[in-house]
């Protein structure tokens, strides 16, 4: 089970890159002569609001990446259960304040490459050196929060396995939450993963997203930028760029406001998830059903209605 806490934000300028959910491949970027027509007229590029709303129309990354009062109210429990569980075993725990709903802590991916200038991070040096320094933690404490290492259970999923402990504060946590659906609960979010991934993969035959790129690639190379991709863009800029000022991804977040690129992407993105949703109907009514169970039970913990 994810914990949002307030002081995830610095963390996310390392994630960058990696919610870019495909691979580096190999592609041409280099600048000719020439460029974008003076004066040309621009189209408004969205605002960081309306990217984040576009963002989270994917049906899939709704349910993963959104964090209303549902999920702050299962986490704060969690938190509890966890608190007074390490204090049974002899052990203080201070919990991570809970991030309130309505922030926008989790970071969602960005599968597009850069959407706006507005909202870069700055270097990840400068926002680690703000981060406070992690708490030495004793083998004891650390073993009576996760468990002995060695009993967990395990996922398998189509392209990746995932491990949790079977012991451990935590661990009973969400065995409080979940019940005998813990189990079933990450095979969820591992075939939700399955989900982001192939419908990602599936835009590549889409012929909307095909035709959007095919003009944002074409906008690029008039302002002197060959590229196969925003993403491949991205991917391609040598370490250390500074990207917010970097002239190819100036270019690119133009392109994409005068070409329609994100909504567009976006759009069809939300229909190939929808579409492996409709072909998978358990995984939707299974998340909910255990959704809703750790809902009654978070509701029990904190002493509070439904």
């Amino acid at each position: 089970m994810l914990l949002i806490t307030r002081g995830s934000r610095g963390r996310r300028v390392a994630a960058l890159l990696l919610v870019l959910a495909v691979g580096a491949t190999a592609w041409a970027f280099g600048t000719r002569a020439g460029g974008s027509e003076p004066g040309a007229a621009h189209a408004a590029a969205p605002s960081p609001a309306e990217l984040d709303e576009l963002g989270r129309k994917p049906p899939i990354y709704a349910l993963v990446y959104s964090w209303g009062p549902e999920k702050e109210r299962i986490a704060t429990a969690q938190q509890r259960l966890i608190t007074t569980c390490m204090a049974r075993k002899g052990f203080t725990y201070r919990a991570a304040p809970v991030a309130a709903a309505g922030e926008t802590d989790i970071p969602r991916p960005r599968p597009f490459g850069v959407e706006t200038l507005e909202t870069l991070e700055p270097p990840a040096d400068e926002a680690t050196e703000s981060l406070p320094p992690e708490q030495p933690r004793s083998e004891a404490f650390t073993r009576a929060l996760f468990g002995d290492q060695d009993d967990t259970v395990s996922v398998k999923g189509r392209y990746v396995d995932v491990s949790q402990p079977s012991t451990g504060c935590q661990a009973e946590a969400e065995k409080r939450l979940l019940g005998d659906g813990r189990l079933r609960w990450l095979t969820l979010r591992l075939r939700l993963g399955e989900g982001e991934k192939e419908s990602l993969s599936g835009l590549d035959r889409d012929r909307a997203f095909r035709t959007v790129t095919a003009r944002w690639r074409s906008c690029m190379a008039h302002a002197g930028f060959e590229a196969e991709s925003p993403v491949r863009l991205l991917k391609a800029l040598p370490a250390g760029t500074e990207v917010r000022t970097h002239p190819a991804v100036r270019a690119d977040v133009r392109c994409k406001a005068d070409t329609d690129y994100l909504p567009t992407a976006y759009s069809r993105l939300a229909a190939l998830q929808q579409r492996w949703l409709d072909a998978h109907p358990d995984v939707l009514a299974d998340r909910t059903a255990l959704f809703l169970r750790q809902q009654s039970a978070a509701d029990r913990v904190l002493g509070t209605r439904p």
